[in-house]
């Protein structure tokens, strides 16, 4: 005969089960933690920071609790109303739905270890606003990418190995409800008290503890390792944080310049700007503030030379320092960097391929936490700022050219609405050439192929030329074809060795693969420079970001991390007879600077600046920003120890560096809106 049961027998029986699966979520964030620990961190790591890490584990344990109390309120609050009611069958209708609900939670914990896992291996970074970029990518190509550079089978075993134990393990916790004698025995009190406590415990684990503040993310910072401040973080946690900000600045009527702190109105984010006090200046018509134009120059209205301007993919700027003799990636490019110009401090705008690319497409800089312009509701908006109209209001015959699928990312419709004269990619080329067989991968054509395109364009071309080219060899799966020849050694540098935190097979692969693409950059180059194109092309290269997953960096190398080139080759004739090649900047500089070397007298619309001029610049990055005072980083001011290289953080107010920052992004997202306003208010008069 079953016992008749008390409420608090049934609370007490519910409550033993919430507690069992809070132990078991967090023994699975926490392996999950030990393993990214152990595969990711530096090896000097261990010796170095020793209590450093502990207390990541701790406070690592405290962020994994406020997941697990989330997961577990239904659960609790479940038990404690199932207490008052006090029936078996009941009881056992709701651990069947707790069973398929928890079975799924800890499926769904599972995957974000592991999504984070992998994001970490590509941005070294927990799961932030680029993750959903990520699930909005070529997934079939992600797939194949990942098969062929990981362990896959090994990893769909561990993975069936965990569902498998899930399985086992809520089928254990929710059996059939018999019931049985818990320690407390009938009162109304004792309900009260456990009740409370557990609701207690709820919100303080809900909250990460019982401190005045709720413990967010930014408390992660606590070390001077950037490696132990990330290891605290779960991604579940960086990924909630982005889901927010990625909801609350897709909104319409969100203003960036309210959160930069313009609270009296975009006139003191366009005086920030500008220099000077716009307040007489009517706001519909502040844009038009915006306009620049170019020096008169007779020498280049004659020449008007071919501009063509490369973005290479995962090209970091902060590799270059181990390049050797042993070690040569570069290659043949090394020369060219040398003998040209190279502006060597210098950072992406965007952490992905598809932000930097609207970054150099559109003369905006970054907007924080923004969907990019692709994507958003801009993406059917013809920009007056788009980086190829000052070239095709000259006369220039415009072309925009992928190695890969122009159905990415949606970027061919977008170019051809920005109306370029021709929009190019992957099926376009291999037509154009006649290619066969195997000539590239699933995310694109070998380089070589795409430079060939480029210049057999050049070599017919009737009037001058502007190109914008994205190349995609230097991209997982790190793929080149069989009869390169790489033209130096491929050996890991001892310098390099002990930061190494990957596997060093899959790091000479990425690396033979950058070899390739600059290998062949190279030879472009050289057959620009050494033929007839040499008086009248300028050639231009940048990278669309750093790659990462292959080094953790320490906090003095904040600004390293997003380090990419900005390489400018251009005839003698033209050619800046000073510039200082150490100038602070980022993608933003890169057709100000441009524009100004190659077009006389011409109007545009950007935000960066002139790296040869003599004006102060600043490097704009995704959440970040640069200048002579220091750099801005995730909330923090730091001061340089030499530049590029930073100190620890500093009290001292940015200044010049937090002005630039604030109205740049400011004025760049009021644009865009004016922009759309007009465009669309001209769309319902026609």
């Amino acid at each position: 005969m079953r016992p008749d049961l008390n409420r608090n027998d049934y609370l007490f029986y519910s409550l033993k089960k919430a507690f069992a699966l809070y132990f078991f979520f967090i023994a699975l964030m926490t392996l999950g933690r030990a393993v990214f620990t152990v595969y990711f961190a530096p090896p000097a790591l261990f010796e170095q920071f020793q209590w450093d890490l502990l207390k990541a584990f701790y406070m690592g344990w405290r962020y994994d609790t406020i997941v697990a109390s989330y997961l577990l309120a239904p659960l609790i609050l479940g038990s404690i109303l199932l207490s008052l009611i006090k029936s078996r069958r009941l009881a056992n209708g709701f651990f069947f739905l707790c069973r398929i609900f928890y079975f799924w939670a800890l499926t769904l914990v599972l995957f974000f270890i592991v999504a984070d896992l992998g994001f970490y291996s590509f941005f070294q970074d927990h799961l932030n606003v680029l993750f959903f970029g990520l699930m909005e990518d070529d997934t079939v190509a992600v797939l194949k990418s990942i098969w062929k550079n990981y362990p896959a089978g090994y990893f769909l075993a561990g993975v069936g190995f965990f569902l498998f134990v899930f399985h086992k393990l809520v089928k254990s916790v929710f059996a059939s409800f018999e019931g049985e004698r818990s320690l407390f025995q009938r009162g109304a009190g004792k309900l009260i008290l456990m009740s409370a406590f557990s609701l207690a415990l709820l919100a303080g684990g809900a909250r990460g503890g019982y401190n005045y503040y709720v413990l967010s993310p930014k408390y992660a910072d606590f070390s001077t390792s950037l490696f132990i401040n990330q290891a605290a973080l779960n991604g579940m946690i960086t990924f909630e944080q982005a889901y927010k900000l990625r909801q609350r600045r897709n909104v319409a009527a969100f203003k960036i310049e309210e959160e930069m702190g313009y609270t009296r109105g975009i006139h003191e984010a366009f005086s920030d700007y500008l220099g000077f006090d716009t307040t007489p200046t009517d706001q519909s018509q502040l844009v038009n503030l915006l306009q620049r134009r170019t020096g008169l120059n007779d020498e280049l209205e004659k020449r008007k030379p071919h501009v063509v301007v490369f973005v290479m993919e995962s090209f970091g700027g902060n590799w270059l320092q181990y390049n050797s003799e042993e070690f040569d990636f570069l290659g043949p490019l090394k020369a060219h960097i040398d003998e040209d110009i190279y502006f060597k401090n210098f950072i992406s705008s965007e952490n992905g391929t598809i932000g930097s690319l609207m970054v150099l497409a559109s003369n905006l800089p970054p907007r924080p936490g923004a969907r990019f312009l692709s994507e958003s509701r801009y993406m059917q908006l013809p920009l007056p700022s788009a980086a190829h109209l000052p070239y095709k209001e000259k006369g220039y015959e415009t072309r925009f050219v992928y190695g890969g699928k122009l159905g990415w990312r949606g970027i061919g419709k977008y170019f051809q609405i920005q109306d370029y004269h021709h929009v190019e990619g992957e099926s376009h080329i291999k037509k154009a050439l006649a290619l066969k067989g195997d000539v590239g991968n699933e995310w694109g054509l070998y380089d070589e192929h795409l430079f060939k395109h480029i210049e057999k364009k050049l070599e017919k071309a009737q009037r001058p030329q502007f190109m914008l080219v994205l190349t995609t060899s230097n991209h997982p799966p790190f793929d080149t074809p069989e009869y390169f020849h790489p033209p130096g050694q491929l050996s890991i540098p001892d310098k390099l060795r002990p930061r190494i935190s990957r596997e060093e097979d899959l790091f000479l692969k990425r690396f033979r693969a950058f070899q390739y693409s600059n290998t062949v950059l190279s030879q472009f180059l050289s057959t620009v420079k050494e033929g007839e194109l040499a008086q009248n092309t300028v050639v231009a290269f940048t990278g669309d970001h750093n790659f990462w997953g292959f080094m953790s960096y320490g906090l003095d190398e904040s600004y390293l991390k997003y380090q990419v080139p900005f390489y400018v080759y251009a005839p003698e004739e033209i050619r800046p007879k000073s510039f200082d090649h150490k100038k602070l900047g980022s993608h933003e500089d890169i057709f100000p600077t441009l524009y100004n070397l190659t077009l006389s007298g011409a109007p545009y619309v950007a935000f960066g600046e002139n790296l040869f001029s003599l004006n102060p610049s600043y490097a704009i990055g995704s959440g970040s920003a640069a200048g002579e005072e220091g750099m801005f980083y995730k909330g923090n001011n730091y001061a340089w120890e030499t530049i590029p290289r930073i100190k620890e953080k500093t009290d001292q107010r940015l200044e010049k560096v937090s002005k630039a920052y604030r109205s740049s992004v400011s004025v760049a997202d009021f644009y865009l809106r004016q922009i759309y306003k007009k465009f669309h208010s001209l769309e319902e008069k026609e």
